[in-house]
């Protein structure tokens, strides 16, 4: 789910799902003991412009301590805060839930990007972000999630912007197949990585995943037994995160459903002895 909106209190997020209904989804995902990720395009603070704003290289340094921005920027945390909070079972107990901000920051196409600030910026963003929920609104329900874009070569360049073992739980990494890569090189350039991605985990105590993968409308019907799967089996990792299936634009779905294409490979996908889907997440109890 994405928090993109709740910052200026809209009642839905930026792909018009409302906020109260994601705390039914997130109440109902944790009765049946599954994983919640929440990700947050937000706006720009500084040009009021979208996630993807990116006509200026100053607007993280506006929303530090000291930068003009900054009092505007605990009130969209307080607002993310609140959330977080409200996220409760019905024994009134705090939902955990992974958040991962600043999301593809290796990449240059959203305002904390990497281009658009530079390391010492981003890194003061993500500690005062977690600081600031944290420790001055209290709230203690949340693993934060630390998670690049495809283009990393080696661990130095995977931890450049990285803020401290103390300021993340999980790291990731977000990859696409694009229409004519094919499948060779999507497998390829995923497990290259994973490779790195694991190495750095394991040696930084942190669980891996990948944080947001897959095939806009998955074109290919073998998608999930021929690309996904050998890319990601020899690999350690605890997830993989499918983007959105969208109710507004024709064509932009992530997972498969009646009807399409790959539908019976995804089923060849779910009965592997090597992947894990809901029932079998349950039967672990991770909650207990």
């Amino acid at each position: 789910m994405d928090l993109g909106h709740i910052e200026l209190l809209s009642p839905a997020n930026l792909d018009t799902v409302p906020f109260d209904q994601m705390k039914i989804f997130a109440r109902e995902i944790y009765a049946r003991g599954g994983v919640i990720t929440f990700s947050w395009h937000a706006d720009n603070p500084l040009t009021n412009g979208n996630a993807w704003d990116i006509t200026t290289d100053k607007t993280v340094a506006s929303v530090l301590p000291g930068g003009d921005n900054h009092e505007k920027y605990k009130q969209w945390l307080d607002n993310i805060a609140a959330f977080f909070t409200s996220l409760k079972d019905e024994q009134g107990t705090p939902i955990p839930v992974i958040f991962r901000p600043y999301h593809e920051h290796t990449g240059s196409w959203f305002w904390w990007g990497q281009n658009l600030c530079t390391t010492d910026e981003f890194i003061g963003l993500w500690r005062f972000t977690v600081d600031y929920l944290c420790k001055e609104k209290k709230v203690h329900n949340l693993l934060f999630s630390y998670s690049s874009s495809g283009n990393i070569a080696d661990k130095k360049q995977y931890l450049e912007r990285y803020p401290g073992d103390d300021y993340i739980d999980l790291i990731g990494f977000d990859y696409y197949q694009m229409e004519g890569a094919g499948n060779k090189s999507f497998i390829n350039s995923v497990s290259k990585v994973l490779t790195v991605l694991t190495a750095v985990a394991e040696e930084h105590n942190k669980v891996a995943a990948v944080t947001e993968a897959g095939y806009e409308s998955i074109p290919d019907s073998l998608w999930w037994t021929e690309a996904l799967w050998p890319a990601i089996k020899d690999h350690k990792i605890s997830y993989v995160l499918v983007w959105r299936n969208a109710h507004n634009i024709p064509g932009h779905f992530y997972a498969p459903y009646p009807g399409t294409v790959s539908e019976n490979d995804f089923i060849d996908f779910y009965n592997l002895p090597g992947t894990l889907f809901q029932k079998d997440v349950t039967a672990l109890d991770i909650y207990k």
